[in-house]
């Protein structure tokens, strides 16, 4: 998403985070119940061909809803720009992303359900909520015509969307998160140089000396698992299974995106 012209408040106060575990990819979300917000004029989706076509460049794009669920919803059809680090994390999510295509198995039967899940997640699956800084309201009900299209209710639109790939916000910005709240410093050490940890208790030293995964040097492009922005963002939204590498719960979609242009500036400099 690109990054606004406006100048960003400077952040202030923000306490370290240090937080090591091993977690699931899919996190257990508790998804709250939320009534239907809004006047009718402002929350009724569209069902034209102009409503579907707009709501599937965002699940093509900027929404990312193809990476788990295809290409338009074919879910063997993942977008051609994905690693194979996250192309398998897809494979083996447990349980596996729903086939949008077939609405004989889809166990959600409203579009307010759908908006719910879409906005809030959906418990103890892969589904994480989203905040409205990575999707507005108004956007999420663009994509339920195009849903409804793909489920075969309405007939779908033409032409396929270019994916939107600006994940990249502020680095200044994603400096001091990644030295402050993203607590990124702890494992991959200062500036990204892992021979330099910022001050900690000598039992987190021997705890993280003993990770049977050890960090990744992200100065050392060769070395990543990571191939391209939108594998790192969701590295960082959702983390790593099986390391250290935990979901950044506590970070706004705007941070993370600050943050991968601040490793971007590490890749650049190297060792």
């Amino acid at each position: 998403m690109p990054t606004s012209s406006h100048q960003r408040p400077t952040r202030r106060g923000r306490p370290g985070i240090a937080l090591i575990g091993i977690v699931c990819l899919a996190t257990s979300l508790i998804a709250a119940s939320l009534l239907w917000a809004g006047s009718p004029s402002q929350t009724k989706p569209g069902n034209g061909p102009a409503d579907a076509e707009q709501g599937r460049a965002i699940f093509n794009g900027k929404g990312l809803c193809s990476t788990c669920h295809g290409i338009d919803g074919y879910r063997d059809r993942l977008p051609p720009q994905l690693s194979k680090n996250i192309r398998d994390n897809v494979e083996h999510l447990s349980p596996a992303p729903p086939d949008l295509r077939q609405a004989a198995t889809l166990t959600l039967t409203t579009d307010k359900q759908r908006f719910e899940v879409i906005r809030h997640g959906h418990l103890r699956t892969a589904m994480y909520p989203l905040s409205k800084e990575a999707l507005s309201d108004e956007e999420i009900l663009a994509l339920l015509p195009y849903l409804a299209s793909i489920r075969g209710t309405v007939p779908p639109p033409a032409g396929l969307p270019e994916p939107d790939t600006s994940l990249r916000g502020d680095a200044k910005s994603g400096r001091q998160l990644y030295h402050e709240l993203g607590g990124c410093a702890i494992c991959h050490g200062i500036e990204g140089h892992l021979n330099r940890r910022p001050p900690m208790s000598a039992d987190l030293i021997k705890r993280l000396d003993a990770l049977p995964a050890p960090p990744a040097n992200l100065r050392d492009s060769a070395t990543l698992k990571s191939q391209n922005d939108e594998d790192r963002y969701r590295s960082i939204k959702r983390g790593h299974p099986g390391t250290a590498m935990y979901p950044k719960t506590l970070l706004r979609d705007e941070d993370i995106r600050d943050l991968v242009a601040y490793l971007a500036t590490l890749r650049e400099t190297g060792r």
